[in-house]
This record gives structure tokens, sequence and C-alpha cells, in this order.
């Protein structure tokens, strides 16, 4: 197995979930590709490195659903439907609801935060180096990962403190 399909096994495997439960996809702009002035009737095809990853969830036996706003219009699921089938993703629900199994949501659109603080994740928040590594590696190997560090989050210690204090004051 060369280094490149070495690195995109490893690449697909993760994060892990530890808990069971959904893992909720994003259609437009996360699984599927799309335009800045998206058309309501068309979908883009996959994004590659999504593609396979949601295909490696459901290999591993994870429950994945696509997560759209698509999904609460009877025409634009349909087109959904027909776009999964066509791209090898039938089976997979549909919806535009999350629920308490959710384990993760995969959205170009959300924003993270570190969990019971607040504290955004943003990818404005990465240093010049590793938006130079993310650059090359997605010119290079057509993908990238990042990993947030607690050095990264060195601007928020103020917030950080004084959640802890409350916590103790609790």
């Amino acid at each position: 197995m060369s280094d490149i399909q070495i690195e995109n096994e490893t690449l697909l495997q993760e994060p892990r979930y530890p808990r069971k439960g959904w893992i909720g996809v994003d259609l437009d702009g996360t699984l599927a590709k799309c335009e800045s002035n998206p058309d309501p009737h068309t979908i883009g095809p996959p994004v590659p490195l999504m593609h396979q990853r949601v295909r490696y969830w459901l290999r591993t036996g994870r429950e994945v659903k696509i997560f759209t706003a698509r999904a609460s219009d009877e025409q634009q699921r349909m087109l959904v439907e027909q776009w999964c089938k066509k791209y090898g993703l039938e089976n997979l629900e549909i919806t535009d609801r999350k629920d308490f199994r959710m384990v993760v949501l995969w959205d170009d659109r959300a924003v993270g935060v570190v969990t019971n603080m607040g504290i955004p994740i943003l990818p404005n928040r990465l240093t010049l180096w590793q938006r130079l590594r993310l650059t090359l590696s997605i010119l290079f190997h057509g993908h990238a990962t990042v990993t947030i560090n607690k050095a990264q989050l060195r601007g928020h210690t103020d917030e950080v403190v004084n959640f802890s204090r409350e916590l103790v004051e609790y």
C-alpha cells in the first residue's frame, strides 16, 4: 500500500466517534460541490474526500444521514434521493432535523465551539504555517486535515479561567 493510500485511509478513520448514533452530513458545499450562487434545481458532483468518508462510515457500520434544508421540500428531497442513487449512496436517510442520537454534524457553514464554553473554533485562528500546510496539502494531495490544539485556544485564556472558577464555586 502506498504512503498516499495509507494517509487517505487514516484520514477517513479520523476523527473516531466513541458514542453510537448517527453522523449528520450537510449536502451543498460539504458532500456535494456547490457554486457561490447555487441553483436549487441541481446538485453538484460529490466532494471526493467527503464522498469517500461517508462510504467508509457506511462500510464500517456507522449510521449516516444527509442533513439538509432541501429535506423540507418534497421535490428537493426527490432530487437529493436521485443524487444519492447516482453516486452510490442510496438508502441514506435525508433529514432537516437533529435529535439526541446525532453524534456530530459535518457542515461547511457551522461554527464549532469548545463544549460547554461557547468558545468558537475558527479557521482564521490557524497560524500562517498551518494555513500554508493546508494549502499545499490540498494542492498536492487533494485533501487536508486540521487539528486544533491548546496553543490555538491561548487567546481565550480568560474565558477558560472564568469558566473553571464558576465550576469550582458551583
